[in-house]
């Protein structure tokens, strides 16, 4: 694979000199922090999953042996017209108790790109599994997700409740476990047999040759265990530097931010460094751990999740303050702002590794030059 690197200090200055040219030719999109124009946000094309695709994103719930899983998918054409976006409600996964603490007035709500139990398009498409991370839950990344969905992909989430948000609020570290390894196996497993299910939605739907495994934070660590397997073509990981090398012959996509406070630059560095050829890694300036997910975007106006949480009596450990807050605030990179260049990357790096491109499109220098200075770092090796 064609080697280019654009690394953090002074690659970032000529990440941001470069931006520079091509603002002056009137091929960049954005400068600065600022969001790219809607007129022109895939820089003529250099960065063309910047905006969502051409199917409406549909999403479902499925239950595969009490295993609940979220799945985004290709809707039909047309059939979102007149529908409203999917909302999940965050109380869904807290405890019972929890729960009941927190009145309708306050629910703690997301509305997602998505449109619940659209039909899927025609047509078959390669399959993504999604691990959350710790302290999370399966609709955690709708946003990233439903882009996905919308440029061609069926995306399958298990909620890992083992060691999910209700566990991490109790604060007791020794109720954590991790068979979300497991868990992803199953699901694809299931996903599987509903291609082969004749009455299913997703009968004759999905490409269960082609197969991505991806994750969030704790959820690395599921996706190196089972990225060794054979089904497993692929692998992107989110501000999570891995746990250990991966197997060679199998692309890799690296994430992070650097204001991440967990999955912190150096570890992101060092665990990129060690990973075999073909490879990528892109690294938001002032990206935040929480980027990668809708949560900080929730309850906004009531001072976020935790806001709302407090201000009804849950008591939030240390653990979860740290999880659920990360990144929340100002930054010169706000979340909403770095989920159209997640969204790119992601979207271009599967659609480039499981064979819907006959060539990469979006995976070069000139797309880092158009969300200029948000870019601290991209390496192609």
């Amino acid at each position: 694979m064609k080697h280019s690197s654009l690394r953090a200090g002074l690659r970032v200055r000529v990440v941001t000199a470069l931006s520079a040219a091509l603002v002056a030719s009137g091929l960049a999109c954005s400068s600065s922090t600022s969001t790219p124009t809607a007129s022109d946000e895939t820089c003529s094309g250099a960065a063309p999953f910047a905006k969502p695709g051409p199917n409406a994103a549909g999403v479902t719930t499925m239950t595969f042996d009490g295993l609940p899983v979220e799945v985004w998918y290709p809707a039909a054409v047309g059939s979102e017209v007149g529908k409203s976006h999917d909302v999940y409600d965050v109380r869904s996964w807290l405890s019972a108790t929890d729960r009941a603490k927190i009145p309708d007035a306050d629910a703690p709500l997301f509305e997602t790109p998505a449109y619940r139990d659209l039909p899927v398009a025609g047509g078959r498409y390669p399959l993504v599994l999604f691990s959350h991370g710790l302290g999370g839950y399966r609709s955690q990344s709708s946003v990233i997700m439903a882009r996905l969905a919308s440029w061609g992909f069926v995306v399958a989430a298990p909620d890992h409740l083992s060691r999910g948000l209700a566990i991490v609020l109790q604060g007791d570290t020794s109720k954590i476990e991790d068979n979300a390894a497991e868990q992803l196996r199953a699901t694809l497993v299931a996903m599987k047999g509903e291609d082969s299910n004749p009455v299913s939605r997703f009968s004759g739907r999905i490409d269960t040759l082609h197969v991505a495994a991806t994750a969030h934070s704790q959820g690395g660590a599921a996706v190196s265990t089972i990225v060794t397997d054979a089904d497993i073509t692929a692998w992107v990981l989110l501000a999570s530097p891995g746990f250990g090398e991966g197997p060679a012959g199998k692309p890799l996509l690296m994430m992070g931010g650097t204001a991440d406070a967990f999955a912190k630059l150096g570890a992101m560095n060092t665990s990129y460094d060690r990973q075999p050829a073909g490879k990528r890694y892109v690294q938001l300036k002032d990206g935040v751990h929480l980027a990668f997910t809708d949560i900080c975007a929730i309850g906004k106006g009531k001072g976020g999740a935790l806001g709302i949480a407090k201000s009804h009596g849950i008591d939030v450990p240390d653990l979860a303050l740290q999880l659920i807050t990360d990144g929340c605030v100002q930054t010169p990179l706000s979340v909403e702002d770095s989920w159209p260049i997640i969204g790119h990357y992601v979207t271009a790096e599967l659609r480039s590794a499981l064979g819907v491109d006959s060539a990469p499109r979006g995976l070069d220098v000139a797309a880092a030059k158009c969300f200029g200075d948000r870019i601290a770092t991209f390496e192609d090796k």
